[in-house]
């Protein structure tokens, strides 16, 4: 090591970091963070440290300094949502889902899931190994000793839990209260063999890196400082594609049960790249609507409002879903619709952010929510290592990862003042093999303030 290097791996990471984002284009690295799940403070920093011409160029929405007059101004709002729309969404979000469940491209990658698990269990054994870890039958380690022994950061804590969690679940290791007991030496030879070699020595080589932060996740996704759209693999991957086609025929279906001289007002939290932003805003009629776009990042609201600048009725905006939303200008009860795509799983408590999403809404307002509702283990090596995606820190809902099953979510939200709950990924469909749902909530009839 180099003497001027900082030995504590906490520090040596941040020391490496500036040299590192070189690498790495501005714009893709905020994408990614963003993206593969974590509402990230690093995409802020991008939007603010990379070059000008790197950045998305800001573009000048309508300025919002009180969004009361906008949202409450003469014959504004829908909500409460009636009886027999509310069945009508439900209805149509049934019926786009069982249609979109067939796409061929979604039933293919369904099939390759348990593989995809198989392998990840590998390459978690693969990277013990070199580590010198459960190279014995009976050799038993904690995390905590994993973390003081090997220079693991703490940060990656749950992230070490998660797999040492795979490979009890694979019947490689014993579970011995805290620690974890090898059954045989890791990995067995035939599960190594799932993973070519190639990828076995990149793996090998790479993660023990992240592990101690001598290398950044980044680096491991985009070795050359490039990568493919972000957005695009938002917006045209067979799982998006379904979830959004969803999200896009409910919407629809309410814009067109809009009442004589009604606007529909919808605020999208999180909204990020706009993948899905841009599945429902075409629905909303220029004259009839109001979407507010916000994002925890200027860097997002920014490349939203440029994407969308020709809408006459998107608005953008910053918004901390994780703060009183009152506080940073958002008024209670000021929308009948809010959209939450992939994002309210990242944050650092569910109660306090359904609570903020309640306050938000309207009585009788609906909520479209967008979720991952599983943890597949494929995402051991992609979003399980970026910031935002470990935030939680409601341990007792969420003990090893951020991701809760659609049945938890109507817990919660009835608890949260939500009255009614629709939940449309069918058990067993592709999409439930692929651990994704789409759900609807309406609000009860208490008032916002209720939710302070």
């Amino acid at each position: 090591m180099n003497p001027e290097t900082p030995r504590d791996p906490e520090k040596r990471e941040s020391s490496e970091l500036d040299a590192r984002r070189a690498k790495l284009s501005p714009e893709k690295r905020a994408l990614l963070e963003k993206r593969l799940r974590g509402l990230s403070d690093a995409a802020a920093e991008v939007a603010s440290a990379g070059p000008a011409e790197t950045r998305p160029e800001a573009v000048a929405a309508a300025p919002l300094p009180d969004l009361a007059p906008l949202l409450f101004a003469g014959e504004s709002g829908v909500s409460p949502v009636p009886d027999d729309v509310w069945r009508t969404l439900v209805e149509i979000g049934f019926s786009e889902a069982a249609s979109l469940a067939q796409l061929p491209e979604l039933l293919k990658d369904a099939t390759l899931e348990a593989w995809l698990d198989r392998q990840a269990a590998a390459i978690i054994g693969v990277v013990l190994a070199r580590l010198g870890l459960f190279q014995q039958t009976g050799e038993e380690h904690s995390a905590d000793e994993l973390i003081r022994n090997q220079g693991i950061l703490e940060k990656h804590r749950k992230v070490l839990r998660r797999w040492l969690e795979t490979l009890a679940d694979e019947g490689l290791l014993e579970r011995r209260g805290g620690s974890y007991a090898a059954l045989e030496p890791i990995p067995p030879p035939a599960l190594a063999a799932v993973v070519p070699e190639e990828h076995r020595a990149y793996y090998g080589e790479n993660l023990p890196k992240i592990l101690d932060g001598s290398k950044h996740p980044l680096e491991f996704y985009l070795p050359d400082g490039a990568s493919k759209s972000v957005e695009a693999s938002y917006r045209e991957q067979p799982i998006f594609r379904y979830c959004n086609g969803i999200a896009g025929a409910v919407f629809a279906a309410q814009a067109a049960a809009l009442p004589e001289g009604r606007r529909l007002r919808v605020l999208e939290v999180g909204a990020g790249t706009g993948g899905t932003t841009a599945s429902l805003l075409s629905h909303l009629p220029a004259d009839r609507g109001i979407f507010l776009f916000t994002d925890v990042s200027k860097f997002f609201t920014d490349l939203g409002a440029k994407k969308f600048a020709d809408s006459p009725v998107l608005h953008s905006r910053e918004l901390d879903l994780e703060r009183d939303p009152e506080a940073q200008g958002f008024p209670a009860g000021g929308f009948d619709w809010i959209v939450a795509a992939h994002v309210l799983h990242a944050t650092k408590s569910i109660h306090t952010t359904l609570a903020h999403v309640r306050r938000l809404l309207a009585p009788g307002g609906v909520l479209l929510l967008l979720e991952e509702i599983r943890f597949q283990r494929k995402y051991h090596f992609t979003m399980g290592f970026l910031p935002g995606f470990d935030s939680f820190e409601d341990h007792d809902l969420r003990p090893f990862h951020p991701l809760l099953p659609a049945a938890t979510w109507k817990r919660e939200l009835l608890a949260h003042g939500f009255a009614d709950f629709a939940t449309f990924t069918e058990p067993g469909s592709a999409a439930d093999v692929l651990g994704v749902d789409v759900m609807l909530a309406r609000a009860d009839s208490s008032a916002p303030e209720a939710w302070r």
